[in-house]
């Protein structure tokens, strides 16, 4: 692709200079997809919580002025018992249809760049002097733009690695409201604290990282192994930022943002199972706990 040199952008999400500067911030994302892919998928904690509790695959419905998982009663609560068969639900590609949205918009964006000859600056790139006039949907749209093939491909690897996970703990609504809260903490961040134009998705696949980790800090009284869990992704959260820190051309800003934005935003709506009660066969009855709820307690319609 092409870029103005004026708005050169260089970011976590960046548009490098020089292939070896992109080399530099490639390599960190293609670390944080492999790290999520190897420890978050094939270990994680979500997985055991199924296996344990019997949990089937939730319906995420919408209740009223929140997003929840409920049963087809309207309830935040859920009986759980043996494992049960999941029965059709019509969603494509079982359970990760807002992944696969991401994904195909990351790729439809990129090749209206290509299309408009790469002007980052007209299609929506953080750019703080125009932020600072008004165009807020920059926090936005920033977040689906890309420096070039070889950074939305890594991107589109990591969140490929960890958004169908994510998207299994929330279900669909709330995934995507955490994944564009995430964008746009991550892009406020970097806004408030690094001067220089920015592009991509990373910020959001931060957050979903922070999403992740709450889920698991959240539950750590229901599974064994989280503690380690925890501390792999711990160990991830600070290998990226050493690199960011040691590396030009990456604003560990906007990966701080997306990553306390995603936290934020997931402990706000949850999930956030606690157990309530067990019945004489067996079945056991969980109620999402979530902050959100006892807000819309107190201010009903």
């Amino acid at each position: 692709m092409t870029s103005n040199p004026k708005y050169s952008i260089n970011v976590f999400r960046a548009l490098p200079t020089t292939t070896n500067h992109f080399a530099t911030t490639a390599g960190v994302t293609l670390r944080l997809g492999d790290a999520l892919r190897r420890r978050f998928l094939l270990r994680s904690s979500l997985k055991r919580l199924f296996l344990l509790s019997g949990v089937p695959h939730l319906e995420d419905v919408c209740h009223e002025r929140a997003l929840q998982l409920t049963d087809k009663s309207g309830s935040n609560s859920k009986n759980l018992g043996k494992p049960q068969s999941r029965t059709p639900r019509g969603d494509f590609f079982d359970g990760r249809q807002w992944t696969n949205i991401l994904l195909a918009a990351n790729v439809l964006v990129y090749i209206a760049q290509y299309a408009s000859d790469g002007n980052l600056m007209f299609l929506g790139a953080k750019i703080n002097s125009l932020i600072s006039k008004g165009q807020l949907w920059r926090l936005v749209t920033s977040s689906f733009l890309h420096a070039n093939i070889g950074h939305l491909l890594v991107n589109c690897y990591s969140l490929n690695s960890i958004g169908p996970t994510v998207e299994n703990i929330c279900g669909p609504k709330r995934y995507l409201a955490i994944y564009i809260s995430s964008a746009i903490a991550s892009a406020s961040m970097s806004y408030w604290f690094c001067k220089a134009p920015a592009v991509g998705a990373s910020g959001a696949i931060f957050g979903l990282v922070g999403s992740f980790a709450m889920f698991v800090l959240r539950h750590r009284g229901m599974v064994k192994g989280t503690d380690n869990d925890l501390k792999h992704i711990a160990q991830v959260i600070a290998i990226n930022m050493t690199i960011g820190l040691l590396s030009q051309g990456i604003d560990n800003w906007g990966h701080a943002g997306g990553l306390l934005g995603g936290a934020a935003v997931s402990w706000l709506l949850g999930p956030s199972w606690e157990l309530q009660s067990v019945a004489r066969d067996g079945r056991r009855n969980f109620e999402d706990k979530a902050p959100i709820f006892y807000l819309m307690k107190r201010h009903p319609k």
